[in-house]
């Protein structure tokens, strides 16, 4: 297979690339629609429409289904270090057949790319007969969910045609630090210097997704060392935890490779037993609040005599020594790597599902959305 870089791809074979060399664009497209760049504001549209029922609120419920769960899962990671708010993650479904009980100050915010989501729809009607105040991120306008919730923001990422959601989970992230930058200012739990730091951060994304996107000759190297693994392990903590889950996600539904993830502190509880010569780690680990428990782990992979892939942050050298393989992201805000660390897992899927003669676009036995 030819590589090709970035400034070379004239056409893209297919829509899972095309999608996520889009993703600086998509984000732009955010910040033009929801970000007031000179008064470094999150800006949504009917304010005060918004602003009444959220200022009842007393109770946050986050739903989705795949890749969209995992980004709620980012989300609740961060009202909780930004807002004081310990929010509840469900599956639709799951949150469907529990029958959960909410009222007029529940927020619950949903999640699904295509807004016609089957398990999503039915929670949104479920969660709007008790009253419940509906917000909801979805790429699609005038959709089925976009007419039943109280409220939308759209991801602004246009099309997605490939199966695998690429641009329109990092879009999704980029939706929920803008929801609590929104809660931050109106709950004053957010100082204005803070605000401006994570906008001005916001304003810098495509610049370094683009970084990330010009690795691809390295990465589709990286792939074509791994593309004959059947089984894989991957671990991250806090948002690294909800990347795990994406890239095991990601790896599954298109290169169809027993993916297998672990919250980083859990994977010394029995699941270690499984890791082997032909069963690697893929450890995320970029520096941050998280990252010594991270390099801990991988040290004790290694001594275990593990081998070990790593994501982390550009400049950080203390693990050349350590790691097998070393795929690096730029330097950020720790709210912003769950964005910037999913993005060389989407490439690396794309180009192993290549080489294995399998068509990403359409992985067997999947739907867009499921009704």
């Amino acid at each position: 297979m030819q590589v090709k870089n970035i400034e070379t791809i004239k056409t893209f074979p297919h829509s899972m690339f095309k999608e996520i060399f889009e993703q600086p664009q998509v984000i732009k497209n955010i910040i033009g629609e929801y970000v007031d760049k000179k008064r470094k504001e999150v800006i949504f549209n009917d304010p005060d429409k918004i602003l009444k029922k959220l200022k009842k609120i007393n109770r946050i419920i986050l739903l989705g289904c795949g890749t969209s769960y995992h980004a709620a899962l980012s989300g609740k990671y961060m009202f909780s270090e930004y807002l004081g708010i310990e929010a509840e993650i469900d599956l639709a479904d799951e949150f469907i057949a529990r029958k959960v009980k909410t009222d007029s100050k529940t927020l619950v915010i949903t999640i699904s790319q295509s807004g016609k989501t089957a398990d999503i729809i039915r929670a949104v009607r479920l969660v709007r007969k008790q009253k419940s105040f509906v917000l909801s991120l979805t790429n699609a306008l005038n959709s089925k969910l976009d007419w039943l919730d109280n409220f939308t923001l759209y991801n602004q990422a246009g099309e997605e045609k490939a199966l695998a959601a690429t641009k329109t989970y990092t879009s999704q992230i980029l939706l929920f630090i803008l929801i609590t930058l929104y809660l931050g200012k109106l709950q004053k739990k957010i100082t204005p210097m803070l605000r401006i730091k994570i906008i001005n951060g916001i304003i810098r994304l495509p610049k370094k997704i683009n970084q990330i996107l010009k690795q691809n000759v390295n990465l589709q190297i990286v792939a074509n060392k791994y593309y004959k693994l059947d089984d894989l392990l991957i671990l991250g903590k806090n948002y690294q935890y909800a990347s795990a889950l994406e890239a095991g996600l990601k790896l599954k539904e298109t290169t169809y490779m027993h993916a297998e993830s672990f919250a980083l502190g859990e994977f010394l509880h029995g699941p270690v037993a499984i890791s082997g010569k032909k069963r690697p780690c893929l450890v995320f680990a970029p520096l941050g609040k998280n990252y010594k428990e991270a390099k801990e782990m991988i040290k004790k992979l290694k001594k275990l005599k593990k081998k070990v892939i790593v994501i982390t942050t550009q400049g950080n050298r203390q693990l050349i020594r350590i790691a097998d393989k070393i795929i690096y992201t730029p330097k950020t805000l720790n709210l912003f790597n769950p964005i910037l660390t999913i993005i060389p897992i989407q490439i690396l899927a794309y180009h192993i599902a290549v080489l294995k003669g399998i068509n990403p676009d359409r992985p067997r036995n999947l739907n867009k959305y499921v009704i």
